[in-house]
């Protein structure tokens, strides 16, 4: 039998040691010679794959790379965008230091969940009226801003062309504006709006409030009183569960007024992993509502972020408070 059909034999029974042992000296040299030649062309295989895999690799990261500084780049350029247009939102949109010329026990705390924000605080001056109103426009981001920004612009022609300028009258109008110019050239659009308004009269020292999903809470002597809006949000016929109507506020010594979106109550906490809720928020505002005005927004800032923790933010954040004592 030859070296070849002894290996191959042997190779089907699984018994090369065996066979390599019944060798002789000539035929253990040749077949040690084959397999070292196979092992080096096997050897050169290999190699070859991987110069062939490390090439590829390397183009594969060149082009990562490269696609890396594109998306580093279209990153910066949308952000710098969005940044640019909050200063756009910011000029339409009512701040602390506005807010406390107009009210100087007042304050804004507002959390955008992004750079932009779709919640909104407005303020107008007509006659004997301070209206103040704070708005949550569908989505949060660049989409809620927009929204916010018309809401806003809305808000300031009804002020400027109606004469009868009572908050449920303003809602009112507000409500058809919205509907009718989103829905005028794309029949898809449902953007709307919860809102809280309120009417200050310096005269009669009285607030008159409306509100579209949204609250007033009132506080005196650590004492809290909720009014309801009316079950209506702004924009969408679907929605609109009842009529929007007023109610007259008499105020008294010692009192703060509270208004806000959704976004605060409806956060997520890191240890409890549930929503702060209304109920925490009215316990907060009762607590801190006989505190100075800059620090009740830092009491407030400081809840927020102790409860939300790690946790992604879940909305847009807006509570405004004021004392027109």
């Amino acid at each position: 039998m030859g070296l070849s059909e002894k290996v191959d034999t042997n190779k089907n029974k699984n018994n090369i040691l065996f066979v390599y042992l019944t060798m002789t000296d000539q035929e253990q040299i040749q077949y040690l010679a084959n397999e070292v030649k196979n092992l080096k062309e096997q050897n050169s295989s290999l190699m070859g794959m991987f110069d062939m895999t490390t090439g590829y690799l390397e183009k594969l990261k060149k082009n990562l790379e490269v696609s890396e500084k594109k998306l580093s780049k279209a990153n910066k350029n949308l952000i710098d965008s969005i940044t640019y247009a909050k200063h756009i939102q910011d000029a339409f949109i009512v701040n602390t230091a506005y807010l406390q010329r107009l009210i100087p026990q007042s304050f804004i705390f507002q959390k955008p969940k992004d750079i932009v924000s779709g919640d909104f605080v407005w303020v107008a001056e007509q006659n004997d009226a301070l209206f103040l109103g704070v708005g949550d426009c569908t989505g949060h981001g660049v989409p809620g801003a927009m929204l916010s920004i018309f809401v806003v612009s809305m808000l300031n022609q009804i002020v400027q062309q109606q004469k009868n300028t009572s908050p449920a009258h303003i809602l009112g109008l507000l409500d058809q504006l919205i509907e009718s110019n989103l829905a005028r050239y794309n029949e898809t659009i449902r953007d709307s709006v919860e809102v809280a308004l309120i009417a200050y009269n310096k005269n009669t020292k009285q607030i008159t409030f409306s509100g579209a999903k949204r609250p007033l809470v009132v506080i005196t002597n650590g004492q809290s009183t909720v009014y309801k809006g009316a079950r209506v949000v702004l924009g969408t016929e679907e929605r609109r569960i009842e009529p929007i109507s007023q109610q007259i506020i008499e105020l008294s010594p010692n009192t703060s007024c509270y208004l806000f979106s959704d976004g605060f109550a409806d956060q997520f906490g890191q240890e409890t992993d549930s929503r702060f809720s209304n109920k925490k928020l009215l316990q907060l505002l009762e607590k801190i509502a006989t505190l100075p005005p800059d620090k009740q927004a830092e009491e407030l800032q400081n809840a927020f972020v102790s409860w939300k923790g790690e946790k992604t933010q879940t909305d847009d954040v807006v509570v405004v408070g004021l004392s027109f004592q």
